[in-house]
């Protein structure tokens, strides 16, 4: 008797041997034969496919972003460049400062960021800054949809960071402090420290906005210096609470108890409110448009006089609202329309919904001559 194999392939065979193939699939997957330990690696083939989707995901992903034009503006790369520090350092390492060894055991391990950055494209490196990418250990930004504005200053400072020297990193990313100051935050624990913030805690704030609260890097960072007490501490806790969105922010104050919420508040409002050093001209036409409508409002939006909360000199009596005299223009333009966009991308303290219905109905020329004209103001006391 002869045997014939039939290879003749039909719908039922092939369904049989696609359940034979995820059965012996989730069988294999069942007996914890396959090694999960990141010090077995991946195989060549299976980290080359990996790699490979990857690339090819961000790129096709990316089409569509808009690349901005200011990634060289010396502010941008100095926001950037702070945040970098204190969050993706440890990682990815910087100049002069090596990666943390525990990275160096990841699978994948968190690459080498000199040698990276040039195999990409801006709007690539902001897709990934953004979104993350999944089973790396890259997360995605926080209050992405929110803050992309944040993510461009990332992604400013990542293009100036291959060749970067010791010295340039240093004075991006640590202001005046010493390297002592990144993500020190030596002791968490509830202690008695007496009056003002803890040094560690001033330190690591004050390597952006100084511990004169009048920041550097032109207008990279608002001016807190002289603020209200009360705003500066119901916005910290607006971050922490994650109320008020910011990539850069929110991770800073989240990881701090309110004691030292509090301490920061009372420091930056101790300090003397000074005239901003080097602050850009502003076009005296717009100055006036912009204290027409602080001190009147507009008929046509039903948008109220900016004066009737912050005061008609930009010094706001209620120590729950912030003092606008002096602060950078800029800041202050990106603020309101953070406020007006659709969705709310600002988010804050207690008040903010007040806000939110006062720049929802202003056009942008009419934030950019508000914003003028409250930076044109004396900063006072």
């Amino acid at each position: 008797m002869k045997w014939r194999v039939d290879f003749f392939v039909t719908p039922l065979r092939a369904g049989l041997a696609a359940l034979a193939v995820a059965g012996g699939v989730l069988a294999f997957g069942w007996s914890g034969l396959f090694s999960v330990a990141a010090t077995s690696g991946h195989w060549p083939i299976t980290d080359w496919f990996l790699h490979y989707v990857m690339i090819n995901s961000v790129k096709t992903h990316s089409l569509t972003v808009e690349t901005q034009k200011n990634l060289d503006d010396p502010a941008l790369i100095a926001r950037g460049a702070g945040h970098y520090a204190s969050g993706c350092a440890s990682c990815h390492g910087a100049p002069g400062r090596p990666r943390n060894p525990v990275i160096r055991e990841m699978v994948p391990t968190a690459p080498d960021l000199d040698a990276k950055v040039q195999t990409w494209e801006p709007k690539h490196l902001f897709w990934i800054v953004k979104n993350g990418v999944k089973y790396a250990g890259m997360p995605a930004w926080v209050s992405a949809e929110e803050r992309e504005d944040e993510v461009w200053s990332v992604v400013a400072f990542l293009l100036k960071l291959p060749g970067m020297s010791d010295e340039t990193y240093r004075r991006l990313a640590m202001g005046d402090e010493n390297d002592g100051a990144v993500g020190a935050l030596t002791a968490l624990a509830h202690r008695a420290q007496g009056r003002g913030p803890r040094e560690d805690v001033l330190a690591d704030c004050a390597r952006c906005h100084g511990r004169d609260g009048m920041g550097r890097d032109g207008d990279a960072f608002p001016v807190i210096a002289g603020q209200n007490e009360d705003y500066i501490y119901d916005a910290l806790a607006a971050y922490a609470l994650n109320k008020r969105k910011s990539g850069i922010m929110e991770t800073a104050a989240a990881r701090l108890p309110y004691s030292d919420l509090a301490a920061l508040a009372e420091h930056y409002a101790a300090q003397p409110r000074k005239p901003i050093e080097g602050a850009k001209p502003l076009d005296p036409a717009l100055v006036a448009r912009g204290e027409k409508i602080a001190r009147e409002g507009l008929r046509d939006t039903g948008t109220p006089a900016c004066s009737s909360c912050h005061g008609p000199d930009g010094r706001a009596r209620n120590p729950a609202y912030p003092k606008l005299a002096g602060q950078h223009a800029s800041y202050l333009e990106t603020q309101l329309k953070l406020w007006e966009t659709e969705h709310d991308s600002r988010g804050g303290g207690p008040f903010a919904g007040i806000m939110r219905k006062i720049a929802f109905g202003m056009t942008e020329a009419d934030i950019k001559a508000v914003a003028a004209y409250y930076a044109s103001l004396p900063p006072g006391e």
